[in-house]
């Protein structure tokens, strides 16, 4: 029997503690040899979390962007690229996963396993994207609701499929719909925010890409309403032409949207639900489809297990923490919603 390969996670994060921490304990109880945390804010005290066997955390200060040779870039894309470039130099396990705070991968079997085959195709292999919806009015959980599926590799049907909104969203998805990647550590892999390159130079060719029977990523894009509607304003703080090269179409179509209705007392809530909320007709519909999946998912159990502590994972909990994080942000939500 082949013998399984090894893999790692790497994530910068500037997300409240409870978020970070169900993501580095569900990785490293699910089968992470290592989980790179990178801290985009310095002053996060989560770079005290030094005693988690298999955690290593860099503080993403003026050194640490001196020592990778430019100054903190002012996108977070280009930070977390050169920060999961940095952790693939570091990683002693064959195989790295790129994720955001908000994206966790979900295993049928294990993954290394899969990886020990795909090693022999000399390419990266992909997790296709399945992200969050709620049947109904958002519950208490963090992670409650009801699992996404995409149409991508279907293509033709969208307009049948998704409706009014296919406009609005990418593939049927409300963020990306490319999924993340694992990379060889080995070799010349480049890793990119969804997918790799062979080479360092920019202009290298994308890898080759094997999509994955074993494992899918899941997206918690806006962990809360609250969450949500800051992650729209922080998109919206940008030009249209870092927005234009930062988002899909679909995703800039949303920002510009939500703009218009933010000035409207209750337009940006509904919106929000619009987008994110499915009845049960709805959910039957995509689950018809193949796009719908009621298993739900809870890192929670695993993450307080393999951290040796208690997690708020509640939604009050994780919004007064983003309320501390985010005064200004929250606040302007508060008042248009």
């Amino acid at each position: 029997m082949t013998q399984e390969a090894t893999w790692a996670v790497v994530l910068t994060a500037d997300e409240p503690a409870a978020l970070v921490l169900a993501n580095v304990g569900w990785h490293l109880g699910t089968g992470a040899a290592e989980v790179h945390l990178y801290l985009d804010r310095p002053d996060d005290p989560l770079a005290a979390l030094t005693d988690v066997p298999g955690l290593h955390v860099t503080v993403c200060d003026d050194a640490h962007w001196q020592a990778l040779g430019e100054g903190r870039p002012e996108l977070q894309m280009r930070r977390q690229s050169l920060n999961a470039n940095h952790a693939k130099a570091r990683c002693r396990a064959d195989w790295l996963v790129h994720l955001d705070a908000d994206e966790f991968v979900l295993q049928d079997r294990p993954l290394g396993r899969e990886l020990a085959h795909v090693a022999s195709l000399d390419a990266e292999l992909n997790l296709p994207a399945w992200e969050r919806a709620y049947l109904g009015a958002p519950e208490d959980g963090l992670f409650d609701g009801v699992l996404r599926g995409s149409t991508k590799g279907r293509p033709g049907f969208d307009d049948q499929i998704l409706g009014r909104q296919r406009k609005l969203r990418h593939h049927g998805l409300l963020a990306h719909s490319a999924g993340k990647c694992a990379v060889p550590v080995a070799g010349n892999f480049r890793i990119g925010i969804h997918n790799a390159y062979r080479g360092p130079r920019k202009g290298a060719p994308r890898a080759a890409s094997y999509g994955s029977t074993h494992a899918r990523l899941l997206h918690f894009d806006g962990l809360t309403p609250l969450h949500w509607h800051v992650k729209m304003l922080r998109y919206a703080a940008h030009s249209e032409a870092q927005l234009t090269s930062l988002v899909s179409d679909p995703r800039k179509t949303q920002v510009i949207r939500y703009m218009r209705r933010l000035a409207k007392p209750g337009q940006a809530a509904a919106f929000h639900d619009l987008l994110r909320v499915l009845d049960e007709s709805a959910c039957d519909r995509l689950e018809a489809f193949g796009l719908l999946d009621r298993a739900g998912f809870d890192p929670g159990p695993v993450a307080e297990r393999v951290l040796h502590r208690r997690l708020d994972l509640s939604v009050a909990g994780f919004d007064a923490a983003l309320r501390a994080r985010q005064p200004e942000l929250t606040a302007l939500v508060d008042r248009h919603t």
